[in-house]
């Protein structure tokens, strides 16, 4: 006799559901119709901290476009809408943010690592990010630069991006702004925005 097989039928979420039905008191994301809610850490709070106020500043002194933090929803596919850590968007690209979100690829994107959320940032988030054209993407482990990575987009593909022999990383989206990997691993005593945006801003 044949035996017929039990198929279990997941109803996935959309991202038109999401944007509808998200959680609007904390970070959610869509990963491959799953919602999912990662947990606050202090750890990644102060990096992201940091590196948001760095990136926002140097954004704002050059005048290049609009930089948002981990609140910012970005619709990349039927099935994906995330909330990257830190983005960018160029000025000539800001016609795709709405009052809801972000309709499409943001130019660059910085995820900061967690145990809980490493899997799907190097997986189901990078492949996404890929797929749309996210040009740049950081994955910043604040607990040091093992593992830590750093791509660029080229011909549809995430190749590494490398700092140079002083340790210093440029962005290829971001004209004339980088970092010193330095301040992210100092014993987390980050340097005042102040001081390392002066250094970034003084070295043009």
């Amino acid at each position: 006799m044949q035996m017929l097989s039990r198929v279990e039928v997941v109803e996935r979420m959309t991202a038109a559901d999401f944007f509808r039905d998200a959680p609007e008191d904390r970070k959610a994301e869509l990963i491959d119709g799953v919602l999912v809610l990662p947990p606050p850490w202090v750890i990644h709070g102060r990096l992201h901290g940091f590196l948001y106020c760095l990136l926002a500043g140097y954004v704002e002194e050059r005048n290049l476009g609009q930089v948002l933090g981990s609140r910012a929803a970005v619709e990349l596919e039927f099935f994906f809408a995330l909330e990257p850590d830190i983005l960018f968007i160029s000025k000539d690209r800001l016609h795709i943010i709405d009052e809801k979100g972000i309709r499409g690829a943001p130019d660059f994107v910085i995820e900061i690592l967690s145990a809980s959320t490493a899997q799907n940032d190097r997986g189901s988030k990078f492949h996404a990010y890929e797929r749309a054209g996210v040009a740049e993407y950081w994955l910043i482990d604040p607990y040091g630069p093992a593992g830590t990575e750093f791509y660029q987009l080229q011909d549809g593909r995430f190749r590494p991006h490398a700092p140079d022999a002083e340790g210093a990383l440029s962005s290829v989206t971001v004209p004339g702004f980088w970092i010193d990997l330095a301040w992210l691993w100092s014993g987390q005593d980050y340097p005042p925005v102040r001081r390392a945006l002066n250094t970034i801003l003084g070295a043009l």
